[in-house]
């Protein structure tokens, strides 16, 4: 053989190999894009009750049945043992892709470094939220970084039986009464009614002295979630002699009428019909709260404080987060985007997790709504009209302060045990030692 044709042959060898290597990288590249395309694997954990569970399944089994490639595993349960679950997971590295988060847990999520900032997906489309308004997200967002988007929005109110305050003679609520209105009121509802009646299930909770802060233009914490955000225990003070003052004037019921029924919407002395006025819910909670009543009960504003701020902002009910650690999150965002936009997802969910926050979808699934639902749709289309925005989440370490709130202030006070300026006292020097870990 000659030497021309023995180069001709290496010559063919090495391109032939050369077609033979292009082919098989051209074949793996297809091959692990075919794969990323054909099987993306999400795992997503909520909480809730059984109806919350079927609804959410049925969405997924839709998302998997119009994108093939994804499948998604469910981790659900009840309110009890959720956060113990997740801590568990974070703890090894192994969150779900998508997490059910809830506002007070945000920022101490955030702060150890567990959750993925969405803001990229929504630059980059994946998440769409042309049509949400800012009041609706911005309650997921710390340093602007939008690490919870919202996913069933809510609005602090109170209840009110206006069949009992007609029967009283008093005129429904407008909005604009004041926490002296609000006094008078349940004083006359208490006066001209049958004596197992009372104008007002008081709540001298922590619910309600946020509000209270915010009309003053204060929040419960720092900015730094180190200390109180507040520097005046008058505030405190003056917000329970409120309670005080109804609970001795009669207006409001005794300790022994609703401290039975604890935090169950359900067995509520307004649903009872014990109290025509219950006086710190969430917007959501109207329509278990009629289907236990058999009647019809109403949505008002919290209380004005004449000269002061607006205390309403939008809540998020619940949000979704995505795992910093998530290998697929650009797929958990897209999953997001079908949960807040799908008009047929929306439908299943049926705002069960509150108001949804796409103004589209909000608009068709109110024209759909049954009474109740139509109700908690238009209080909160209400309360945004006395809303400004939402402070920043609460501090590392609530849920113990909300506790100590509960059980060192609010219930003393419902039982006459403490005074307003004691339990004020007791309460900043318990609270800064709980914030003070946070330095």
């Amino acid at each position: 053989m000659s030497k021309r044709s023995k180069k001709w042959l290496l010559m063919m060898a090495v391109f032939m190999l050369m077609v033979l290597a292009a082919c098989g990288s051209n074949k793996d590249s297809a091959g692990e894009s075919s794969g990323d395309s054909d099987e993306v694997n999400l795992r997503m954990m909520w909480w809730g009750s059984q109806e919350r569970h079927d609804r959410t399944l049925e969405v997924i089994d839709l998302y998997m049945e119009e994108n093939p490639h994804v499948n998604i595993s469910a981790e659900f349960s009840g309110w009890d043992g959720y956060w113990e679950k997740i801590a568990t997971q974070a703890a090894g590295g192994n969150l779900p892709d998508i997490i059910q988060m809830d506002y007070k847990y945000l920022a101490e999520y955030v702060g150890r470094g567990l959750l993925a900032d969405m803001n990229p997906y929504v630059e980059n489309g994946s998440l769409d939220l042309s049509d949400v308004e800012d009041l609706y997200i911005d309650g997921g967002k710390i340093d602007g970084k939008l690490y919870a988007l919202n996913i069933g929005a809510n609005a602090h109110a109170i209840a009110v039986d206006n069949a009992i305050l007609e029967e009283a003679g008093v005129e429904p609520l407008e909005p604009g009464y004041t926490w002296e209105d609000l006094q008078e009121i349940g004083k006359e509802i208490s006066d001209n009614t049958d004596d197992n009646v009372y104008g007002i299930h008081p709540h001298a909770g922590i619910m309600g002295f946020k509000h209270y802060l915010r009309q003053h233009n204060q929040w419960l914490y720092n900015e730094e979630g180190t200390d109180l955000g507040y520097d005046d225990d008058q505030l405190l003070i003056d917000y329970l002699q409120i309670t005080v003052d109804m609970l001795e004037s009669g207006a409001a019921a005794p300790p022994d009428v609703f401290m039975a029924a604890g935090a169950s919407i359900e067995q509520s002395p307004i649903v009872n019909g014990d109290t025509a006025i219950l006086a710190d819910i969430h917007s959501n909670q109207i329509i278990a709260m009629e289907a236990a009543a058999g009647r019809q009960i109403d949505l008002m504003l919290q209380p004005s404080l004449e000269g002061g701020e607006l205390g309403h902002y939008i809540k998020p009910g619940q949000f979704f987060s995505i795992a910093e650690t998530s290998q697929q999150q650009e797929e958990a965002a897209k999953f997001l985007d079908f949960f807040t936009n799908n008009i047929e997802a929306n439908e299943i969910l049926n705002a069960e997790r509150g108001v949804p926050i796409a103004t589209s979808v909000r608009e068709h699934l109110k024209e759909q709504a049954d009474e109740s639902g139509t109700k908690m749709f238009e209080y909160v289309e209400l309360a945004e009209e006395y809303s400004r925005e939402i402070d920043p989440p609460d501090a590392q370490g609530s849920t113990e302060i909300e506790t100590l709130f509960q059980n060192e202030v609010a219930d003393p006070i419902y039982y006459g045990e403490i005074s307003p300026e004691d339990a004020a006292a007791n309460f900043r020097t318990k609270a800064t030692d709980i914030l003070s870990k946070n330095k």
